[in-house]
């Protein structure tokens, strides 16, 4: 499915959450920024965690965090931005199977969400987790 305005601006929102980590200066980490809006118009970003000991976490993971910090769990739309330092350019990535698992158990309805994979087109959570586990924190 095509973008929307809205999708554009959650884009944005994930890029600005990558130059507002930057000053923190952390090796492997702010390179990559989400966003997401939840199912009751709240925003929710984070950034990407990488340290040498080998604990880390995505973007994702850290704004689904917030999400539900923030007393929320329902996602309707997320995406995650990488920012290559080398070309100085950002783009629209799709989560990985951690990401996907935690979006789809912190809420049944989060098959439903939107993930927004490129820079042109978004598909359902159950279309990028078909078989998923099927376990949810929901009570």
């Amino acid at each position: 499915m095509r973008l929307t305005k809205e999708d554009m601006k959650l884009i944005e929102e994930a890029k600005k959450i990558i130059v507002k980590s930057r000053p923190v200066n952390l090796v492997d980490t702010g390179d990559v920024g989400a966003a997401l809006i939840t199912s009751k118009g709240s925003i929710f970003r984070g950034v990407n965690l990488g340290f040498y000991c080998g604990i880390g976490s995505c973007a994702e993971y850290q704004a689904i965090g917030a999400m539900i910090s923030n007393g929320e769990k329902e996602i309707k739309t997320i995406v995650a931005v990488w920012y290559d330092e080398k070309t100085k350019k950002h783009q629209v990535i799709p989560p990985c199977g951690k990401c996907r698992e935690q979006m789809s158990q912190a809420s049944r309805k989060n098959q439903d969400s939107w993930v927004i994979i490129s820079e042109n087109k978004k598909v359902k959570l159950k279309e990028l987790l078909p078989y998923s586990w099927g376990g949810s924190i929901d009570k």
